[in-house]
């Protein structure tokens, strides 16, 4: 096959090498968005980070647009998918949120282009996530989940009652996101290294107790 072919998926080797090949076209796009933005990010420059042709990247996504939203919507999946297999419902409320507030908490500091690529798209006023007919479904389970944790916790006594699950997952996320997104500022301002591994595991230390210190009904 000429390397600039368009792969053929007529056998199961060719669907093979043709999905490898998306794949790597779209891990080499999640780089590109992530370092450059969607302005500034350039299709050849894809093109030569994931080994492939410009007609491959077109012939697989599209437009330089669509492969951004299969970006976005992948990336956000991937985070959905695995605060789902939590089982939140499944654990006592406290346990519930510690393993939420965790999950997300690492969730962040593990992925430092979903940051990126977030701060890009809040800076576009999420125009490009407005076209994806699946990022805002996938969220609607985890909302649910965490009202269901928050509602037994109340009913049990364990929890205050009359908490926003939307309201306390954006705290749990701001609480996750802002010293990494702000970190070099913040390190230089305060002439300390919010990047040392040290002062990060405070930092979930000091996050966590203050979420459970604000859904913890005060005792007598």
């Amino acid at each position: 096959m000429s390397s600039n072919a368009v792969e053929t998926t007529d056998t199961p080797r060719a669907t093979r090498n043709a999905a490898a090949t998306a794949e790597r076209i779209l891990q080499a796009a999640t780089q590109e968005f992530a370092e450059h933005g969607y302005m500034g990010a350039r299709i050849d420059a894809i093109a030569r980070r994931a080994e492939a042709n410009i007609r491959m990247l077109y012939h697989y996504f599209g437009s330089k647009e669509d492969l951004y939203l299969q970006v976005l919507e992948t990336v956000f999946a991937g985070i959905r998918t695995q605060e789902q297999a939590l089982h939140l419902r499944d654990f006592e409320a406290l346990d519930a949120m510690r393993r939420l507030f965790d999950f997300t908490y690492d969730h962040f500091a593990a992925n430092p282009l979903f940051i990126r690529i977030l701060i890009g798209e809040n800076l576009a006023d999420a125009r490009h996530l407005h076209r994806s007919k699946v990022v805002q479904s996938l969220s609607s389970p985890l909302l649910s989940a965490i009202d269901e944790v928050l509602q037994r916790g109340a009913a049990l006594g364990v929890f205050r009652t009359g908490i926003d699950p939307l309201q306390l997952y954006v705290s749990i996320v701001a609480l996750s996101y802002f010293h990494l997104s702000n970190g070099p500022t913040l390190s230089w301002l305060f002439d300390a290294n919010l990047a040392d591994p040290q002062w990060r595991a405070k930092r979930k230390e000091h996050a966590r107790n203050m979420l459970l210190a604000y859904l913890e009904l005060p005792g007598p």
